[in-house]
């Protein structure tokens, strides 16, 4: 009897020793999983964080490609402002204007009577060139002559190069941010004027899709006319801001005194781009007014 208890005694043990070594057995069979785990979860971390680093990198390379390509632009045109300052004081030091040559006289005539230019919608220098998403300029690389500064005391250039424009538009520019200054004492914000045929491009192969953007030739930004205020961004960002809708209320009661009129205002159907309230290009007060007037857009006005 006592042998059978002790057998009995003996086999417990046993039974209990393998037990603890199974369930030991299980443990690290489940801390192995969960080691596991953990270390695919740490790979996985570390091919994101990599993942991003690339990406960041990719980003970084993209904004140094921009900066250098603004730096770029901003050299062509001050090299054509210097050049164009250049070539009107090497006109004002001449003693006797009937010396001057013929191609001289053209330029000191056009930037004198420039308001005498042509006004048809076919030629390069027209005031009133018509240039849409299938009308192109007829030069592509057209720049015209007279180009000055925007920034003053009631225009904010908002680039860190200064933008240029046609001197008849700017000075029309200068009038009316001098009344919306004496109505709001704010300056008018420019945020694109002068946009080169390569620059444009570069815009389309950017980022900008066909119904906000023009093609590089096709752009009006490219006539020295036309600029775009405060904020490109969206018609419904424009109708939701309330300070924008204020300014584009006084643009539209004020703009057409000055030449300017907004050229994109009636959709993709009739303008050939969608609604843009902050583009604005001079036309010359008469087409201006006449188009506020009769609520025409230039699209509408050349068809």
């Amino acid at each position: 009897m006592l042998n059978i208890i002790k057998e009995i005694k003996v086999n417990k043990l046993k039974y209990s020793l393998l037990l603890v070594i199974f369930f030991m057995l299980i443990y690290l069979f489940v801390m192995g999983i969960i080691i596991y785990l953990k270390k695919q979860e740490i790979k996985l971390v570390r091919q994101d964080i990599e993942i991003k680093r690339i990406e960041a990198e990719k980003i970084i390379a993209e904004i140094v490609k921009i900066k250098l390509n603004e730096k770029k632009v901003f050299e062509e045109q001050e090299e054509l402002r210097i050049a164009k300052e250049k070539e009107f004081q090497e006109i004002q030091n001449q003693k006797n204007i009937n010396n001057l040559t013929s191609k001289s006289w053209n330029t000191l005539t056009n930037y004198l009577w420039e308001v005498d230019t042509v006004f048809d919608p076919i030629s390069d220098d027209s005031i009133k060139k018509f240039v849409t998403s299938n009308k192109s300029f007829n030069n592509k690389k057209y720049v015209p002559s007279w180009l000055v500064k925007i920034s003053s005391e009631y225009v904010f250039d908002t680039k860190w190069w200064s933008q240029l424009l046609r001197s008849i538009a700017n000075d029309s520019l200068q009038s009316m941010a001098k009344q919306f200054f004496t109505d709001y004492w704010e300056k008018i914000e420019v945020v694109s004027a002068y946009r080169s045929y390569d620059y444009q491009k570069w815009i389309k192969n950017w980022w900008c899709p066909d119904n906000l953007c023009a093609k590089a030739w096709y752009s009006e930004h490219q006539s020295w006319l036309a600029i775009d205020l405060w904020s490109a961004s969206t018609n419904s960002y424009w109708k939701n801001n309330e300070k924008l809708q204020k300014y584009y209320k006084w643009l539209d009661e004020n703009a057409h005194k000055y030449g300017f009129h907004n050229t994109y205002q009636k959709w993709l159907k009739i303008d050939w781009y969608e609604i843009e309230p902050w583009h604005w290009r001079y036309v010359w007060v008469d087409l201006a007014t006449y188009l506020r007037n009769n609520n025409l857009t230039l699209a509408q006005y050349y068809k």
